[in-house]
């Protein structure tokens, strides 16, 4: 369609929450439930079902802690549980006038609760437990006031072990000598969360109203969302800007943590290697500043600083899933879409192999039809190291969210010859065969490629399509298990053009909406279960819940029975493959380093909604023993391979002697790389394939 801005293929689109000033905020729900019935690949009917699940949704939206509203509350609201079908079919319009009152006296009601609990000193002495419950909601104001208590001094005893870290003094008068101001930070840190909706810059009323509309969005799928004029503003100068950045892009989450949700290939938190989408970022230290914590600071404080011309060096401090902290040192660079933004390394060992990582299916959104595209630059990166004499080629996309589905598709076809790669279907049921057009491949030796949980979508896709001609040997855990794409549509019915900066008007927002589901060439799908690979590797973070399938309204997986007939390659020796390797996976330290870290992380994960002792000996122990899990998982990480060596192609080194600063992120890269575990397993295999294709050949 004319409006459509452009195929996307993500595995997540930050949101944020507001519009510069007030809207019409009936008519753009009404455009909006509009729009979604009319594009969206599978329709949810407006009726009770969909009121009830959108009144759910709206309000843990607003209140995901359950900290503000109380059961009291929330009754007085319950007339309106099965008729906002109505109100968005144009009947009425009562809820979010009346929830945006009730949710601002919550917000007031709360900031005063926050003040009187923090003028009391916390005991650690007290048998008493904080719980997270998430499900229920508070009977009444003074059970509210009771769980303010509770996780006020659970924030408290949580800041005082950051403090013990590095206190010497005598351990009996740690706790009081402490306290007060460990408490007084957290209570200015709720404060500050509360404050920065009530007192929120697009306006509270134009905050809760856009809560609302992306409530509406998300229960069609997890991947339909609604996008204020601002926030595209935003999404699209990410996408077309040049100048000198730091190459991170920030949200908030639900608790109203600074974010880390996309890196900008090719800039300078992408090449260090060491920050990754889904980090939170609690810290900053400019040239010659401070330390400066940003717990409870706004986005548009968060991002304030980061653009701030003189702050061109900068320290981050970021935690990671799993609670680790890292500190990373970045310079700002020029960034420009026409960089190339894929990496390529010689592993020098038995046999000498190509390393590409590729952190994301780019291309130019605004003009696919020029500029810098991945499928592009990976090719350039493979002819580069076929002069190095490669004997395989290890593709790394983990981590890789995803992207452009057509660059997915033209990245196949480097590897193999034209036919049918996999399918589009569309609420009209029509089905459309996606193709490589182009004869020949770039590179037909043995290749690897590594993949994670978190190898989303485009990613996914390509994992598919090798794995289903037996082109690649797919290693690494299963992937997130997306398989739908997305596009813009703008709410506006005047604005009928794809938005771009020039273009963009002030108005309502846009929606990006799930118009296709995604099938491999077989006519099965990688919807929820992901793409198994053909060599399970062990990775800590490979546990339940954190994938497609455990997401609110993910969609059904499904299959198309369509006949595709695509010319498959010979079979692969995977049975010898995965036998080699398992034998080296489980004689490896660090595989089992790995595994044990699993295994605690996944009994962590589990008990997360447990309540927790508010004892400040037993969770100061808790504490410890956790950060003493991730010290000795860091530390088998730290080994580095004797299977290969990580060096430059000739092309890359003539580049990197020009450039000091490159050639700092280069050494921080070869450093990483040869300690990567994942990689020295993919070497193996690669030689594996190496020796088993001789002896077969004999």
């Amino acid at each position: 369609m004319a409006y459509r801005l452009s195929l996307v293929f993500l595995a997540f689109i930050a949101t944020s929450v507001y519009a510069q000033k007030p809207r019409n905020h009936r008519e753009e729900a009404l455009l909006l439930a509009k729009i979604l019935r009319e594009q969206h690949v599978a329709p949810k009917p407006l009726n009770d079902n969909f009121s009830r699940q959108v009144f759910a949704q709206f309000t843990s939206q607003l209140d995901p802690d359950k900290l503000y509203f109380s059961a009291a509350d929330l009754q007085t609201l319950a007339v309106h549980e099965t008729r906002l079908d109505d109100e968005l079919s144009g009947t009425g319009w009562d809820f979010l006038p009346q929830v945006t009152t009730l949710y601002r006296q919550a917000l007031v009601r709360a900031e005063r609760m926050i003040s009187q609990t923090g003028e009391t000193a916390f005991t650690g002495t007290v048998k008493e437990y904080v719980s997270f419950d998430t499900v229920h909601w508070p009977a009444d104001p003074a059970a509210l006031q009771a769980k303010w208590r509770l996780w006020l001094k659970h924030q408290t005893l949580q800041r005082l072990v950051d403090v013990r870290t590095g206190y010497t003094g005598p351990e009996k008068e740690f706790f009081t000598r402490h306290e007060s101001e460990a408490r007084q930070r957290m209570t200015a840190y709720e404060l500050r969360t509360v404050r920065r909706i009530l007192q929120h810059p697009g306006a509270f009323e134009n905050y809760v109203a856009a809560q609302y509309f992306q409530s509406i969005a998300a229960v069609f799928d997890p991947h339909t969302t609604y996008m204020p004029v601002t926030e595209m503003e935003n999404f699209l100068s990410t996408l077309s800007t040049e100048g000198y950045y730091f190459g991170i892009t920030l949200d908030e989450n639900e608790r109203g943590d600074v974010l880390i949700t996309a890196l900008a290939p090719g800039g300078p938190a992408w090449k260090s290697g060491e920050i990754h989408a889904s980090d939170v970022l609690t810290g900053l230290r400019w040239d010659g500043g401070d330390d400066t914590s940003i717990e409870g600071f706004t986005l548009d404080e968060a991002n304030a600083i980061l653009a701030d011309a003189n702050h061109r060096y900068m320290e981050f401090t970021v935690r990671r899933q799993g609670g680790v902290v890292k500190k990373i040192k970045l310079q700002k660079e020029k960034i420009s879409l026409e960089e190339n933004y894929v990496r390529s390394y010689v592993l020098e060992g038995k046999h000498r192999m190509g390393y590409i990582a590729l952190p994301d299916f780019y291309t130019r959104w605004d003009d696919e039809s020029e500029g810098s595209r991945c499928a592009g630059d990976v090719a350039n990166e493979v002819m580069k190291l076929r002069q190095e004499n490669v004997r395989g080629l290890i593709l790394d996309i983990r981590y890789n969210g995803g992207g452009s589905l057509m660059e997915a598709v033209a990245m196949a076809g480097i590897f193999l010859d034209e036919g049918p790669l996999g399918m589009l279907r569309n609420r009209q049921q029509d089905i459309i065969t996606l193709k490589d057009i182009d004869r020949g491949t770039v590179y037909d030796g043995p290749l690897v490629l590594l993949v994670n949980g978190q190898s989303a979508s485009a990613s996914e896709f390509l994992a598919a399509v090798l794995q289903d001609y037996r082109r690649a040997v797919i290693a690494g855990t299963r992937t997130f298990g997306k398989a739908t794409a997305q596009n813009f549509f703008p709410l506006d019915p005047t604005q009928q053009q794809g938005p771009s900066l020039e273009t963009i008007q002030d108005g309502p927002g846009f929606a990006s909406i799930t118009t296709d589901k995604i099938y491999r060439v077989t006519g099965g799908t990688a919807q929820g279960a992901g793409v198994k690979p053909d060599i399970v590797l062990p990775e800590v973070f490979d546990i339940p819940g954190v994938r497609e399938s455990a997401m609110p309204f993910a969609l059904p997986a499904d299959s198309i029975l369509k006949r595709t007939y695509f010319r498959v390659l010979p079979p692969l020796p995977l049975d010898s493959l995965r036998t080699r390797s398992r034998a080296r996976v489980g004689s490896s330290a660090t595989f089992q380093h790995i595994v044990k870290g699993r295994r605690w992380l996944a009994d962590e994960f589990h008990r997360r909604d447990e309540p927790v002792s508010l004892l400040w000996d037993a969770l100061y122990a808790r504490e410890v023993a956790m950060q003493q899990q991730y010290r000795a998982l860091e530390k088998s990480l730290e080994q580095a391979s004797r299977v290969f060596t990580v060096t430059n192609g000739s092309a890359d080194r003539q580049r990197l002697a020009a450039d000091d600063y490159a050639k700092d992120f280069n050494r921080s890269w070869i450093t990483n790389l040869q300690k990567d575990v994942y990689v020295e397993e993919a070497v193996n295999i690669l030689t594996d394939m190496i020796e088993l294709s001789n002896h077969a050949a004999k």
